[in-house]
């Protein structure tokens, strides 16, 4: 099959449909959730990967939307892998009164990396092979791609903790968040070597 590059277009009809579909995650939900799946050493075949964006859809998508995640799923995987990734979301804040202008799709893109990061995350972290670096840094890793998928309250008490302002502290996050973004796939690839859990790349988990 000839994936499509993924397009405007694409996205559009991927936005229209998902949010007629109860229970599916949100597009830039199901962005975040790919990106976790793409970087994970035990990767999912793609009717596992659209069951959990589309709950219930039994295989039943048509050809043009099956396309349109396909080509989705492609350019995420090109940018981890090739190109360099870069944050489908983006944190502005309004200079007038300092509210946030879309603070609510970076929280979409954190829940759905939450969602796919953390089965493979839970294993890693529990494997005895692992150093105390190595660990830390899969911890930081995940803990800031998934920071705004955080409650509300508890993003004010890391804030007042640090002795910074909510926006502050969130706009800290986000561009660590495209730095972890970045080398997240390399990352996990190191530590699933070495956690020996991970054969190599064909075997996927020993």
């Amino acid at each position: 099959m000839q994936i499509p590059e993924f397009t405007q277009q694409h996205g559009q009809q991927l936005s229209t449909y998902l949010a007629s579909r109860n229970g599916a995650m949100t597009f830039v939900q199901s962005q975040g959730y790919l990106f976790a799946v793409i970087c994970s050493p035990e990767p999912l075949d793609v009717h596992e990967w659209l069951e959990q964006i589309v709950p219930d859809a039994h295989g039943q998508l048509e050809e043009q939307t099956l396309f349109a995640f396909m080509a989705l799923y492609h350019q995420i995987s090109e940018q981890v892998y090739e190109t360099g990734f870069k944050l489908p979301v983006s944190l502005q804040v309004s200079d007038q009164d300092n509210s946030y202008l879309d603070l609510h799709e970076c929280q979409q893109w954190c829940q759905g990396f939450v969602q796919g990061a953390q089965v493979y995350i839970d294993k890693l972290m529990q494997a005895d092979a692992l150093t105390t670096d190595l660990t830390d840094a899969l911890q930081t890793a995940y803990a800031s791609l998934g920071f705004f998928a955080l409650e509300p309250q508890l993003i004010t008490t890391i804030a007042q903790q640090n002795q910074l302002s909510e926006i502050q502290l969130c706009q800290q996050q986000y561009e660590l968040m495209g730095d972890f973004a970045l080398g997240f796939a390399e990352l996990i690839e190191i530590i699933a070597v070495q956690s020996g859990l991970y054969a190599d790349e064909e075997d996927g988990w020993s």
